[in-house]
């Protein structure tokens, strides 16, 4: 019985951590939102701007906003690939 218990105990903390990874998995869904992959679309846009087009629309720094925008496809990337395991 006593061989049992650690086993059990194992199993527990073993489906704690799945389903925090389902609430993880369900949290990057509902920050990323359904809109379609644009996000090579919206880099390829940002970079075909000059300095004072990209200023006009907002944007300060091509840069940090490219790198936000694949930050964006990394999670997506990931949670596709979480969703097969």
């Amino acid at each position: 019985m006593h061989e049992i218990l650690p086993s059990i105990q194992i199993i527990f903390e073993q489906k704690e951590l799945v389903d925090k990874s389902k609430e993880a998995i369900l949290a990057t869904n509902t920050e990323l939102g359904d809109m379609p992959a644009i996000e090579n679309i919206i880099i390829k846009f940002l970079n075909a701007r000059n300095k004072y087009e990209l200023e006009e629309l907002g944007v300060a720094n091509r840069t940090e906003t490219i790198l936000k925008v694949k930050k964006v496809l990394t999670k997506k990337s990931l949670n596709v690939h979480l969703r097969l395991v």
